[in-house]
């Protein structure tokens, strides 16, 4: 009973610190935003948005203080070499808890460029979290179904044209980009109903880190595979917030991009759809392995 307690006490102290910590962050950061959407000026526009890039890697850096500073959770995080925090990156993790949002940025803020992902344009008409969005030059996109483009086939390709001019943006600037090829988080009645060939990782889409690649153009060129392991179980963000997570284990693999993927027609070219399930293939045999050893404690 004490124990729960103490955890609830724990979980509320752990959120209140980061809720006024993004609190007073989101000052300057919406100041910042509000100036760029006045601003005409390309160049301007791009120096503000470097600045929002600014703050929010402080905020990235305070809510990793909090739960160091706050949690007794131990962390045990493999990195294979030193990451160049001006270089662009591809980032991949398995999918599993809310947690993995913080796991992310305890092993990643300071190391790589703040991490962007593409969402849907509807998120950026979310109060407070969507201009933020705007402001840090998220890609958006519209993701038609394949019966609407069926039905529309003058809007094939135009939505990737779009994100394509977005990424440009990035262009001379480094940027990590995130995408969870399970789509989804993992639940056992999902991996189930997949029949996945995989003992812990649901199937990836791997039209998704297609669709990444053809966006940005041969703007990335190193890939960073996260293997992220709960011991203990899956676990629940307030859990993780009272300090019921007692060890996070992740397993970093870093190598270069495959140049033949970084262009090609997914939908329509057989060989390329190929040749990229066969790279994300491997990597999700890799992970799994990974997985492994990081679930046993070995």
């Amino acid at each position: 009973m004490l124990a729960r307690v103490g955890s609830i006490l724990l979980a509320t102290v752990t959120l209140t610190s980061m809720v006024v910590f993004t609190a007073v962050l989101c000052v300057p950061i919406y100041v910042l935003i509000l100036l760029k959407l006045l601003t005409p000026h390309w160049q301007r526009r791009q120096e503000l948005t470097d600045l929002i890039s600014r703050f929010s890697s402080y905020w990235a850096r305070g809510i990793v203080a909090i739960q160091t500073v706050l949690l007794p959770t131990r962390w045990d995080i493999e990195w294979p070499e030193e990451p160049h925090p001006r270089q662009s990156y591809l980032v991949i993790a398995n999918h599993q808890s809310w947690v993995d949002i913080l796991v992310l940025l305890q092993v990643l803020t300071g190391k790589v460029p703040f991490p962007r992902f593409f969402l849907k344009r509807e998120l950026l008409w979310l109060p407070l979290i969507g201009p933020a969005f705007w402001g840090l030059d998220f890609p958006a996109m519209r993701r038609h179904s394949r019966e609407y483009l069926q039905q529309h086939p003058e809007q094939r390709g135009r939505d990737l044209e779009t994100v394509r001019k977005m990424c440009r943006r990035y262009q001379g600037r480094p940027v990590a980009i995130i995408n969870f090829l399970e789509g989804t988080r993992f639940r056992p009645e999902k991996h189930a109903r997949q029949e996945s060939p995989y003992r812990h990782l649901l199937k990836p889409r791997a039209g998704g880190v297609a669709l990444t690649f053809n966006a940005m153009e041969g703007q990335l060129r190193r890939l960073i595979d996260l293997a992220i392991a709960y011991p203990a179980g899956n676990p629940g963000f307030l859990p993780f917030l009272g300090g019921r997570v007692p060890l996070i284990r992740v397993r970093v693999r870093m190598e270069d991009l495959p140049e033949d993927l970084m262009q090609g027609d997914y939908q329509q070219d057989d060989a390329y759809r190929s040749r990229v399930q066969a790279w994300v293939h491997r990597l999700w045999e890799r992970k799994d392995r990974d997985l492994d050893e990081l679930l046993d404690g070995s």
